[in-house]
């Protein structure tokens, strides 16, 4: 053994320190040693864990304890039993240390259980112990320890330091496992934290967005576009049946009332469906009522499908009554039940789902509608009896997926069932944070009750909600969308497409309607969803002023008219980004469980009044202004982007309560139901859903 170097002059105040620092963690251990042996209901695998961490500190604390206390003058064999003592509890501690956070790791994010669990505690034993057991075996058999090292940490004996292979036995005594926790540690916490914040998208979450989303909302879709094509030639059927009946045809005005009717009657039925939202989903649950929607798609399929066998326009009439209920119906239903099932973190993106398939229904029916397809004398009813497909799926697959836990717990008052539900969304079996987190939002509101929709508009805390409802939903279906798919075709003529070829470039626009909007299921969660609404309505009101500007030139500048296109294109991009899609999610987000449905009511009716509104008087103002029709819809898209910059609040990553707080400053009260007394000592919600 080489000469001892000379030993470390200490000062009195780093002995003070460490002495006081061994004192506290030998304390510490002692109180956690205590209490597993006073308390066996604390006895649970983790805090077994953190026992035996305890234990390896406490041996540390001790050696260290004897070191600061002796001044080690060369390697005696007290300095190689502190040595050893010191070397073995460092490196078992940082095992240990590293086993809690895999073990926590294993039981939140892997969900290990059972008796895998009890074999994992004993390999935590196996390598905790005699890993740090074998190192200080071989060490002070090497005599590689014993050596004053006062000059590193006041009181340790351990290796030598002017030794040649110093580097390799500082790692292997303790420097290398000290790394690896730093190291391990934290990437298992944020794995731990990711996986508590950021809920995965799992399997039964993904098929039941995906089978609500295409049974429902796709029909939507759907039926709005699958109209358009074959209205010739339905025209032709409506006069060709009133002959057959009269032996007389209809007076152009008679035709065109009865076309009129036709295509009013969808928007019609979308508002009475709304109307049905707040009864329908608290009696009969989301699930349930989307369940009872199909009703109103299959039946009115089979009506199209055989109107021409029947020589009968009334039933396309009655079938168009019943489609629109169906999207009035599934339009709000669908978000609600959606919404309620996503975790916060997937909230946006899942909201988004409805309006991708409603524009997947319109690509849909643009392409069975192309003239070359269903688009025929004897291919019309097929196209118009389709959408009874998407239901008839719905209504086999949906009954085995989970309804909406939200329901199940604030109005079912089953817990069982909610949690169960919960289990299956989240793919884990601790959903008791998110448990809790629906109780307290049913306890802010327990004491309002169910808030009809003569209440929403009463109630002074819910005031800036319900208008924002309003404004966004009328914006969305004011702002042109309507009157852009309108003049589309037009613009196409005037660049020059041929007539046969307007149709393509048609379904090339719904593509990329598609597109944007699949885009947005995306980025609504990594932009939030007030970003995606100023830059939306900011697109649409840009591209209505460019474009009345180049329809109003188009005959005067050659190049002009290749600009409207842009100005389509640009739109259509800017209303599939935040004006479609972010509306209806707002709606789920800015409300709780007793007033959403009643809100949705309230969204709907807008949303279904809007669009009916703009079908009726837009002839009339494109007839009056022309081209400058598009500068009333700017006006519109103006107006919006101001409101939402100044009082919608940005939604994305908060709890409905959160948002609801939010809220409850803007209309200056303390709490959602200021008037209830027993909310006044309501804790603020700290738990993440």
């Amino acid at each position: 053994m080489p000469p001892p170097a000379p030993p470390t002059d200490l000062v009195p105040s780093e002995r003070a320190v460490v002495l006081l620092s061994c004192v506290l963690s030998a304390l510490g251990s002692g109180l956690l040693v205590a209490t597993h042996a006073l308390w066996p209901d604390l006895r649970s695998r983790a805090r077994r864990l953190l026992l035996f961490l305890s234990l390896a500190d406490f041996l540390s604390a001790a050696s260290y304890f004897y070191g600061v206390l002796q001044d080690f003058a060369g390697p005696s064999w007290d300095c190689v039993l502190q040595g050893a003592l010191s070397t073995f509890a460092n490196t078992s501690s940082f095992f240990w240390t590293v086993a809690i956070a895999l073990y926590l790791y294993l039981s939140i994010v892997r969900a290990a259980r059972g008796p895998r669990a009890g074999q994992l505690l004993w390999a935590f034993h196996i390598v905790s112990w005699g890993v740090p057991l074998a190192i200080t075996v071989a060490a002070v058999s090497l005599k590689k320890i014993g050596y004053d090292a006062s000059d590193v940490s006041v009181g340790w004996c351990w290796i030598d330091l002017e030794a040649e292979d110093r580097v390799l036995w500082m790692l292997l005594t303790g420097k290398l496992w000290e790394l690896l926790a730093y190291v391990t540690l934290p990437v298992l916490y944020l794995l731990i934290r990711k996986h508590i914040n950021r809920a995965k998208l799992t399997l039964v979450l993904a098929l039941a967005t995906l089978i609500a989303a295409f049974g429902s909302s796709f029909q939507y879709g759907y039926n709005v576009a699958a109209i358009n094509s074959p209205s010739e030639l339905m025209r032709e059927f409506y006069n060709d049946t009133y002959y057959d009946r009269t032996s007389d045809y209809l007076s152009d005005f008679s035709l065109t009332l009865l076309w009129s009717v036709s295509v009013s009657m969808f928007p019609f039925g979308g508002l009475i469906g709304s109307l049905m939202v707040g009864i329908l989903v608290n009696k009969l649950g989301r699930k349930g009522t989307l369940l009872l929607n199909n009703v109103f798609s299959i039946v009115p399929a089979i009506l199209m499908g055989s109107s021409a066998v029947a020589k009968s326009f009334e039933m396309i009439i009655l079938s168009r009554l019943l489609v629109g209920i169906c999207a009035g119906l599934s339009s709000n239903v669908v978000p609600m039940y959606l919404g309620e099932l996503a975790p916060k973190n997937l909230r946006g993106a899942l909201g988004v789902v409805p309006q991708l398939f409603i524009t997947v229904g319109i690509l849909v029916a643009q392409i069975f509608g192309l003239r070359s397809l269903l688009a025929t004398e004897g291919g019309w009813p097929i196209l118009l009896g389709v959408t009874g497909i998407p239901a008839a799926l719905q209504l086999l697959l949906l009954p085995f997926f989970p309804e909406s836990p939200r329901y199940l717990l604030v109005q079912k008052k089953d817990p069982a069932a909610a949690k169960n539900a919960l289990r299956r969304l989240r793919g884990w079996d601790d959903v008791d944070a998110e448990i809790e987190e629906i109780q307290q939002e049913d306890e802010a509101e327990r004491a309002a009750g169910f808030i009809s929709v003569v209440r929403l508009f009463r109630m002074r805390a819910l005031r800036w909600q319900v208008i924002s409802v309003i404004v966004l939903m009328a914006g969305q279906q004011l702002s042109g969308v309507n009157a852009i798919y309108y003049y589309a075709d037009q613009i196409y003529l005037s660049a020059g497409v041929n007539t046969n070829d307007v149709q393509y470039v048609t379904v090339g626009t719904g593509t990329v309607n598609v597109v944007i909007t699949f885009v947005a299921v995306f980025v609504v969660e990594l932009l939030g969803r007030r970003v995606l609404l100023l830059l939306g309505f900011s697109i649409c009101f840009t591209a209505c002023c460019v474009l009345t500007a180049a329809l109003a030139l188009q005959d005067t500048i050659s190049w002009m008219p290749y600009l409207s296109i842009t100005c389509v294109i640009a739109y259509v991009i800017g209303h599939a980004l935040g004006p479609s899609p972010i509306p209806a999610l707002l709606i789920t987000e800015v409300f709780l469980q007793s007033s959403r449905s009643s809100a949705f009511m309230v969204g709907g009716s807008v949303h279904w009044l809007s669009n009916f509104t703009v079908g009726l008087i837009f002839p009339f103002i494109q007839v009056g202004l022309g081209a400058y029709s598009f500068i009333i819809f700017a006006l519109i898209c103006l107006l919006t982007t101001i409101y939402t910059f100044l009082v919608v609040p940005e939604t994305k990553a908060k709890t409905f309560i959160e948002i609801n707080q939010i809220f409850a400053k803007m209309n200056k009260v303390s709490e959602v139901h200021p008037d209830k007394e027993e909310l006044q000592d309501f804790p603020p919600p700290t738990l993440e859903q």
